[in-house]
């Protein structure tokens, strides 16, 4: 009997849980995700719970200077950019969208570990390019942005 119980039991837990990450799916979807269209450089700011996971990785005691350290990055390649005329749009959002000229759709999902502060430099036809932060000149370049 007890077994047959904690069968039950974990069952409607698992159904429960299950129906937490669905809806939490859908406000994600919503809610974290950034559509680009047309060339556009993308500078994506950790906030939220992207941001306490980089903490808790990264430890208490170094992630405020490295914080502030790329956030400076961050803003020196911004000025950068702009000064070539790409469009600039800052972010938190944890999923963009980026739509091809043709419709076609691809998605970056900056949840995965390996995402911090980045820029994708978005050409409007392919790929977009994942900036070295440290080598803005060389990322532009090799995407193809073209001046308006």
């Amino acid at each position: 009997m007890t077994r047959l119980f904690l069968f039950l039991f974990s069952a409607s837990l698992l159904a429960s849980c299950g129906q937490a990450s669905e809806q939490s799916s859908k406000n994600i979807d919503t809610v974290n995700t950034l559509t680009i269209k047309g060339p556009t450089a993308v500078l994506f700011r950790p906030a939220g719970d992207k941001l306490r996971s980089l903490k808790a990785a990264i430890g208490e005691k170094g992630f405020p200077s490295l914080q502030t350290a790329n956030n400076s990055i961050l803003s020196e390649d911004s000025a950068y950019l702009a000064g070539k005329g790409v469009k600039i749009v800052s972010t938190s959002a944890t999923q963009l969208q980026f739509i091809r000229g043709n419709g076609e759709v691809l998605y970056v999902n900056l949840i995965h570990p390996k995402y911090a502060w980045e820029i994708f430099l978005y050409n409007g036809y392919s790929d977009p390019v994942k900036a070295d932060l440290t080598d803005i000149e060389a990322a532009y370049l090799e995407s193809g942005i073209k001046k308006p």
